[in-house]
């Protein structure tokens, strides 16, 4: 398990052709590809930021975190996920006045991305999966020592979920099992407490497939926690971390701004 609270990532200035923005690694880096886990936070808070139409080659998990936009037709409000298949295309992500910040989680790194159009022919079939949902930071908490639980994707047979865990005030609770590809822990409001570790709004912690669950505490003002788990290794283009750790990184075209590379 890895614990990476908020102020402990590192923090990048990426000047965009909109604005300044902020990027904050968290696990991995944008650009450079193994077999490990990626996890980072892109702020595009500025008006009009857009992010144009495209896919990448690994699943991913996308979590608007601030601001406001539009991903592909649908808007998208904190705390809105979107589950991405590898090699499926979406967007394009446009803000409003206020731009948008969001966090991108992988359970293996990438390199970079595919623009659309253009780069069809490099899809090694039929799109995927594109799943939205919206986790509720507004609604009350429950009760000093309660939690709570909501699904916020129905379950896939090879392990994709999405679920909200809800702290009272100083309450404590299990994770769920880790049975798929592995898991984040997104601390979307208040604070955990993880052992010793302090877990402030937007710190993340990264389960491994198969490790045991972690215990989680609130802190005196509760808390609200997204889950987020990916698939099992498959035969699935992308699916499977080994066989992705042998890309050419030569093959992608464009990489992510400020990656360096």
């Amino acid at each position: 398990m890895r614990l990476v609270a908020h102020n402990e990532a590192n923090e990048v200035e990426v000047a965009r052709a909109g604005g300044i923005g902020l990027r904050r690694d968290y696990i991995g880096s944008p650009g450079l590809i193994d077999e490990s886990p990626q996890a980072f936070y892109v702020d595009r808070l500025y008006p009009e930021a857009r992010i144009d139409p495209h896919f990448h080659d690994v699943d991913q998990f996308q979590v608007v975190v601030a601001g406001h936009c539009r991903m592909g037709k649908k808007g998208a409000a904190p705390i809105t996920f979107q589950y991405a298949d590898a090699y499926t295309p979406y967007g394009p992500i446009v803000g409003g006045k206020e731009g948008f910040a969001f966090f991108t989680l992988r359970p293996v790194a990438s390199g970079g991305f595919f623009a659309m159009p253009g780069n069809r022919h490099k899809m090694p079939g039929r799109a995927g999966r594109n799943i939205a949902g919206r986790l509720k930071i507004t609604d009350p908490l429950p009760a000093s020592g309660k939690t709570f639980r909501e699904s916020l994707m129905n379950y896939a047979d090879d392990g994709v979920m999405a679920m909200g865990l809800y702290f009272g005030p100083n309450a404590c609770a299990e994770g769920p099992a880790s049975t798929g590809g592995g898991q984040y822990y997104l601390v979307c409001d208040g604070a955990l407490e993880v052992g010793d570790k302090r877990m402030a709004r937007q710190s993340l912690i990264h389960v491994e497939p198969g490790e045991a669950a972690p215990s989680l505490c609130a802190g005196i003002n509760g808390a609200a926690v997204m889950v987020l788990q990916f698939a099992r290794p498959s035969v699935r283009p992308g699916s499977n971390p080994h066989a992705l750790a042998t890309r050419d990184p030569n093959d992608y075209v464009q990489r992510p701004e400020g990656s360096g590379r």
